[in-house]
């Protein structure tokens, strides 16, 4: 059975006008397997016209990763310089390869903007192998529907692959590294098992609420590590209320990493390039939709 080796605080970060925690990176750990950063915009409620309408300000280039959003409540809006344009409403994911390039920019829906509502999502920063930092950049959205859920044996739990496989269950968006991501949703008072990939790292967020995990008491808005040892994990709700867990990991990526700002790549070299590209508009512009006003 594995066990928690740490656990570790989100750090409060600003983006735009909101405030998200940081959970990854951390003094712990810079990577969990590929998967680099992992954001976390905490459940609140958004009064009508709170949020500022887009006015392209918040458009920002990637290059060398892959993000990977998921929404828990509310909605997401994405629209990109090669094109790529989608919204996702809650359970949804959305998965864009920054490749060789890309500017792109995420916004509340307008309908959650105007009349006020919940929201609540994550966002991971996921390193790309070498050949594919080299690749044109790509976008892909997945509602709810399409993302499998499994039963786990207790009865008492199910898990979402929002990335990666489990037991045969394979979510439809890429992955280079074996990385996973699972939602675990565990019933007031249940407990569950969870069988993780032998030989990938692995952590887990709990952004709701603690719970027990591998015998380890483990706070709300905590990341944690397990180590990798035992091929499952034993998590334990002791509360009256669901419990959600995110778990997630995969293969390191043995090449060097050099990375600054919003660009992850091999060298400096690399990453002084991506920024003079950049500033010579080689990542294109953002033709926003009518709808998205």
């Amino acid at each position: 059975m594995k066990q928690v080796t740490s656990q570790h605080d989100v750090q409060p970060e600003k983006v735009g006008s909101i405030t998200i925690g940081r959970a990854l990176p951390n003094a712990a750990a810079k990577f969990v397997g590929p998967i680099m950063m992992l954001d976390h915009l905490p459940r609140r409620v958004i009064a009508p016209g709170e949020i500022p309408e887009p006015d392209g300000s918040f458009a920002h280039p990637h290059r060398g990763i892959a993000t990977f959003s998921y929404v828990l409540e509310g909605g997401l809006v994405h629209a990109d310089s090669t094109g790529g344009y989608g919204t996702i409403s809650a359970g949804g994911v959305q998965w864009m390869k920054a490749g060789n390039g890309i500017v792109h920019d995420e916004m509340l829906p307008a309908d959650l903007r105007k009349n006020g509502g919940t929201t609540h999502c994550f966002q991971f920063w996921i390193n790309l192998p070498a050949k594919n930092k080299a690749e044109p950049a790509a976008y892909m959205p997945a509602p709810t529907e399409d993302l499998p859920v499994a039963a786990l044996p207790s009865g008492q739990a199910s898990l979402k692959a929002l990335l990666g496989t489990y037991e045969g269950n394979r979510s439809p968006i890429p992955t280079y590294a074996n990385e996973f991501i699972w939602h675990v949703r565990i019933e007031p008072m249940g407990s569950a098992r969870v069988d993780l990939p032998r030989g990938l790292h692995a952590a887990g967020f709990l952004p709701g609420q603690g719970a027990i995990v591998g015998g380890t008491g483990v706070a709300a808005q905590r990341l944690f590590f397990l180590d990798e040892d035992g091929a499952e994990v034993e998590i334990v709700n002791a509360s009256a209320d669901p419990l959600d867990v995110l778990l997630f990991g995969g293969e390191p990526i043995l090449e060097p990493v050099a990375s600054r700002g919003p660009f992850v790549m091999n060298t400096e070299a690399e990453l002084n390039d991506a920024f003079r590209e950049f500033r010579e508009g080689k990542y294109g512009q953002i033709t926003y939709p009518p709808e998205v006003a």
